[in-house]
């Protein structure tokens, strides 16, 4: 897998570069493109810098790095879209915004239209413990009930394992507040236990698909009317370093806003976390 980096030359970039070393040091090639789009946000002398900084580090990692300054091209999201390969093998490392404000974390940003663009797998990364260097020991994956199983979240994956000691699987059962309220301990039970059956059909299928998969490999399911409490209190609670989420299937353009569940994780997240969503031709396995 090609590993590339959408670089903006901000701090927040510069956390967001640890993880794409970490990611290029798990694969074959072991090889990191650093993609700056030119503007007048970063004078060049501090751009030299940071790049040397990239390459330190990515010395350090043992793989090789190539950094490269490209021109706009209606825009810096052209500008990338006209350098990054089109295929399934490549992976694009981006970065949210630093603070919401009235936007949010990841709505309107270069990354938002990286994910939304579906021709290669790309993880856009929100960065709350920088001290962490990219590496992620603990990973909580909270998934859904999709007929697309595990199978969108493993080209990240398989960039993380390396480096990990444990992954949880986490499966909110969500019910409406009126439900979850009337829910009685027969029904609540019966609820976590779906969520057990769906997650161990998940591990069967990591089982196959990944050689060697950490020994603290967890399973979690919460019956609750809140996705996002459930999600901030299980990566508290077991002192997570990095949630890994994937983007909504419905259009990034209308789904991201300040209210979008995903926007409310960003915002509140004591961990780090990863955004990410595969090419356009990925299948889940029959």
């Amino acid at each position: 897998m090609s590993v590339f980096l959408a670089y903006d030359g901000s701090v927040h970039g510069d956390w967001a570069a640890r993880y794409a070393v970490r990611f290029a040091a798990a694969t074959p090639e072991k090889s990191l493109t650093v993609l700056y789009v030119e503007d007048v946000g970063v004078p060049a002398p501090m751009l030299d810098a940071k790049f040397d900084n990239i390459h330190a580090i990515s010395e350090q990692a043992k793989i090789s790095v190539r950094c490269e300054i490209l021109p706009m091209h209606h825009g810096v999201f052209g500008g990338l879209k006209a350098r990054i390969p089109e295929t399934p093998d490549t992976m694009v490392v981006c970065g949210t915004r630093a603070k919401a404000g009235r936007r949010g974390l990841l709505a309107g940003t270069i990354s938002h239209q990286l994910l939304n663009y579906r021709r290669f797998a790309v993880t856009a990364l929100r960065i709350v413990q920088p001290g962490h260097l990219g590496i992620a020991r603990r990973i909580l994956l909270p998934v859904s009930g999709s007929r697309h199983g595990i199978t969108p979240a493993l080209p990240l994956l398989r960039l993380l394992l390396p480096d990990a000691s444990q992954v949880r699987l986490l499966r909110v059962m969500e019910v409406t507040t009126s439900r979850f309220r009337q829910m009685d301990a027969a029904s609540a039970g019966a609820a976590r236990h779906e969520g057990h059956i769906f997650l161990e059909s998940l591990v069967l299928q990591l089982r196959e698909q990944i050689d060697r998969l950490p020994s603290g490999l967890d399973l979690g399911v919460r019956v609750s009317d809140d996705w996002v409490k459930e999600v901030i209190i299980d990566a508290g609670q077991h002192h997570t370093d990095l949630i890994c989420i994937e983007e909504p299937r419905s259009s990034l353009v209308e789904s991201f806003r300040w209210g979008d569940p995903v926007e409310k994780v960003l915002r509140d997240t004591p961990s780090d976390v990863a955004i990410y969503r595969g090419p356009l031709g990925e299948r889940p396995r029959k």
